[in-house]
């Protein structure tokens, strides 16, 4: 399905309908809805309704000229007019990587006015993705020069381009650092580009300490792309948070673990009471 958003860019989505208790599944960084294939066919065996896009700039969605079209609201406000329009009332945002900070951005934007049940943030963080990186001191020189791409059309139509459409999930045994790669061919690097700038320059620490729902946090042990740290940081600023670890795992746990990662999920799940009434919505 296809739904314009509050700017006329044009929003992929999937929706299956089976209860009034939705899993909205976001992906990350240069990936699309694929990414989170198996936990979806997962939560549908077991009664939940689940809403997925691709997010703009990704995949089927449109991918707009301008870094300003890329700030972490506007991803937000995607989702949110996709939730009003298909009249979704009760929701959990389970986000991978910039879906997750995708994930807190909207809960900071909404929680006042949604029946947000829960958050799901799987290897993600709350600020700057490089803010444990050896990279960190060079980043001035880094923004200009992602300044530079983003703004130059003749580059971005030359060497940047919309490749192709290509399912992630199949990726299941590859490196991290494949899975980003193969990503690309879902995102023009200008879009590419302007998401990281956007994620090189937000901190949503203030967030944190209002959260009011239940929320699980999912970290590939061996996450080198956001490592473990920032998901411990996460656990230690949100009130009852719940950590869970992949052993092994590696940063794309939800392509790489769908098993431990849907029943990590699950069991949070039933905890907390967030089962779907079984029940078709025609």
């Amino acid at each position: 399905m296809i739904i314009e958003s509050f700017d006329g860019t044009k929003i992929s989505y999937k929706l299956k309908k089976k209860s009034n208790l939705f899993l909205v599944f976001i992906h990350g960084w240069a990936n699309d809805w694929t990414t989170w294939k198996k936990e979806i066919e997962f939560f549908q065996r077991k009664g939940y309704s689940t809403l997925t896009l691709d997010l703009r700039g990704h995949g089927q969605s449109d991918k707009p000229e301008g870094k300003n079209r890329y700030q972490l609201e506007y991803f937000a406000r995607d989702i949110k007019v996709i939730i009003k329009k298909e009249e979704i009332k009760y929701f959990i945002l389970v986000g991978h990587s910039m879906g997750g900070i995708i994930s807190l951005m909207y809960y900071k934007m909404f929680n006042k006015h949604e029946e947000i049940k829960g958050l799901i943030l799987c290897d993600t963080t709350y600020r700057n993705i490089l803010v444990h990186r050896t990279i960190k001191p060079i980043l001035p020189f880094v923004r200009y020069i992602l300044d530079f791409i983003i703004s130059h059309e003749t580059i971005n139509k030359k060497y940047f381009s919309h490749l192709k459409d290509i399912d992630l999930n199949k990726y299941n045994n590859c490196s991290d650092y494949f899975v980003f790669y193969r990503g690309l061919y879902n995102a023009p690097l200008k879009s590419v580009f302007a998401c990281l700038e956007a994620m090189l320059n937000f901190n949503l620490k203030n967030v944190l300490p209002t959260i009011k729902v239940p929320v699980l946090i999912i970290e590939g042990a061996q996450d080198k792309l956001l490592p473990k740290i920032d998901s411990l940081e996460l656990y230690e600023e949100i009130k009852d948070a719940e950590i869970d670890f992949v052993p092994k795992g590696k940063h794309f746990v939800n392509i790489q673990n769908p098993k431990l990662v849907s029943k990590y999920i699950f069991n949070f799940l039933s905890k907390h009471g967030l089962t779907p009434r079984i029940k078709i919505i025609k």
